[in-house]
């Protein structure tokens, strides 16, 4: 049953956006408008159908022109013109102008058949025949405003994949860039201090080099993808921070995960942005600091703590881009907080 109903999806959605089916919605609102045609013409003349005979067909073929012209008119000229360019108001005034004056036009068809049968053609002005107009009138003009809407619904469909592919790509540039920020310059502070610690201390250089190429792994594979586990997210935050203690020697660190990290889902390079930020400023201080990273699942929610001992992060705009990425990432589904020396960040699972 899924299966179907996704077909079935599929094919509304290329019969309304794809431009080589463009032939076929054609000829499929011609023949819709034909039957309509026909039929209200044989509701009107159905107790004359014997004495007008095969000029019932060109009755129903000046109706269907009618309506034609009008469809077309709404479609080519007042939907590009005023519609799309959100001149709602204007949009409407003429769309009721058009329907009035088509709706004369068919009275006038319908009285000059009356006159050729010879019948009387007073009842024009009896409140039935107002009312019935008016049925009309307001049927004509939710049929156009029905094919606005489709109109309307085919471009912000083709405009919204559009913002999604550019949302997309701006994500994985985003990506980009957070890989071309951890790799040189760590790279090339590890290895100089490897080229440094391999003479005296080897065992030490060793593990430097161990820890840098699960990062370089990390980056060039997984986060090739839409979403990592948390896990290893978690793994790659601890080898980054494992790096720069060898590195620097003046960071201690802590990683501590709850709940379901194992299952849980997460876009590459998440959480880095606030480490960074974290090791910059302790960078900028003279005494020891100890970053603390904490990560806890709990109802369908990921809590992320980064938290230090000394000092003040620095200013708030500097999380400018990191907002950005959550924004395009997650929508309202998460909440950022950031003060002095702690950053909290929660956010909703992924539905892959």
């Amino acid at each position: 049953m899924f299966k179907i109903n996704l077909r079935g999806q599929t094919f509304l959605y290329n019969l309304l956006v794809n431009s080589k089916l463009r032939v076929w919605r054609h000829v499929l609102f011609v023949v819709a408008l034909t039957a309509i045609s026909f039929n209200q013409t044989y509701v009107i003349f159905q107790q004359d159908v014997t004495e007008l005979g095969t000029d019932l067909y060109w009755i129903t073929l000046c109706n269907l022109a009618s309506y034609l012209v009008v469809a077309y008119l709404n479609i080519y000229l007042l939907i590009p013109r005023y519609l799309m360019r959100k001149r709602y108001l204007l949009y409407t005034i003429v769309l009721f102008v058009i329907v009035f004056v088509l709706m004369c036009l068919l009275t006038i068809i319908e009285e000059g058949v009356r006159v050729m049968l010879g019948q009387d053609v007073s009842y024009f002005l009896n409140p039935v025949f107002i009312l019935n107009y008016v049925s009309s009138f307001a049927t004509i003009v939710l049929c156009l405003l029905g094919g606005a809407i489709t109109i309307a619904l085919k471009h912000w469909t083709i405009d919204n994949k559009r913002v999604n592919q550019l949302e997309r790509i701006h994500i994985q540039s985003e990506v980009e860039q957070l890989k071309a920020q951890v790799n040189p310059q760590l790279l090339f502070n590890i290895l100089n201090r490897t080229a440094v610690l391999a003479r005296g201390e080897p065992d030490e250089a060793s593990g430097m080099l161990l820890k840098l190429s699960q990062i370089l792994r990390y980056q060039l594979y997984d986060c090739s993808r839409k979403a990592v586990l948390l896990k290893a997210e978690i793994n790659f935050l601890t080898n980054y921070l494992a790096l720069e203690q060898l590195y620097s020697k003046r960071i201690r660190y802590s990683v501590s995960a709850e709940g379901e990290v194992d299952r849980t889902f997460v876009p590459p390079l998440l959480f880095i942005p606030f480490v960074q930020q974290a090791v910059v400023h302790v960078y900028g201080q003279d005494t020891f600091t100890a970053i603390d990273l904490q990560f806890r699942v709990e109802n369908s929610r990921i809590h992320f703590v980064c938290s230090f001992d000394n000092g003040n992060l620095p200013d708030q705009n500097d999380f400018s881009s990191i907002r950005q990425r959550l924004e395009l990432l997650y929508g309202d589904n998460y909440s950022l907080s950031i003060s002095k020396r702690i950053i909290m960040l929660k956010l909703n699972m992924l539905k892959l």
